[in-house]
């Protein structure tokens, strides 16, 4: 069977990199993104908060490609602020973006797997899916709620031979993560070089980074049929952050 990959928000980023390492290693990966990669990947146009633009989406890879049996769902972005400053157009746009885009995605290309038989949904969330930070409410909720569907995803579709698994991160060295850094040194008025060391590396027991590679990696192991009896698991990647969680 030709493994066939929807990777959301593939054009950049941590994305980027699941794009190519699954191509790499023999998987047809395509990004679903709102513009296409700066990179030469297969691209198909797609708003993850659309349900329309979704099912689109998906007749275009069925069309193209084939069905998908593999979905990464790992669309992000950050907005910062207090609870009682943060705009209500941004909430919504964040918890449209990380949750209700995952449902959709997967809503759609659900049935195509129960129909195979096989499937893995790989969900990147964070590991702020399970611990909390200031001035994060809105992405601290849409990533909480990504693993509460996994769960009850991974409980529907075990008797498919669907897995549903979770990644949480820590802070991955990415673009988006690097304009966290001017953000946070502006709220909480201190250097960048601070926000790093005090901020978001002071929880971790290893001080360093999460590479988009390292993330990469654990995706494809979760897709692969090495993982055909883990679902419903959330895996950390924080150096340590999340230990306990």
């Amino acid at each position: 069977m030709q493994k066939i990959a929807v990777v959301t928000g593939g054009s950049s980023g941590i994305g980027l990199t699941i794009v190519k390492d699954l191509t790499a290693h023999g998987i047809k990966a395509i990004s679903w993104d709102i513009k296409p990669s700066t990179e030469n990947i297969p691209f198909i146009e797609c708003d993850v908060t659309s349900e329309a633009k979704v099912n689109e989406a998906f007749n275009k890879t069925v069309e193209t490609y084939g069905a998908p049996t593999i979905l990464v769902n790992n669309c992000g972005l950050q907005f910062m602020s207090p609870v009682d400053e943060f705009p209500l157009e941004k909430w919504n746009q964040l918890i449209s973006i990380m949750l209700t885009g995952t449902f959709l995605c997967s809503k759609t290309v659900i049935p195509a797997m129960k129909k195979n038989k096989w499937g893995r949904i790989v969900n990147v969330s964070s590991i702020h899916g399970k611990v909390a930070s200031p001035f994060k409410s809105a992405y601290v909720s849409a990533k909480h709620g990504v693993l509460g569907l996994s769960k009850v995803m991974a409980l529907e579709l075990a008797e498919f031979g669907v897995t549903v698994n979770s990644i949480c991160p820590g802070f991955v060295d990415t673009p988006l993560m690097r304009a966290q850094i001017v953000k946070q040194s502006e709220l909480n008025n201190m250097s960048e070089e601070k926000v790093i060391s005090d901020i978001m590396l002071k929880p971790a027991c290893i001080k360093q980074f999460t590479t988009t590679d390292q993330v990469a990696a654990l995706v494809r192991y979760f897709v692969s049929d090495d993982a055909s009896t883990i679902t419903g698991e959330a895996f950390n990647m924080s150096g340590g952050w999340g230990m306990g969680h």
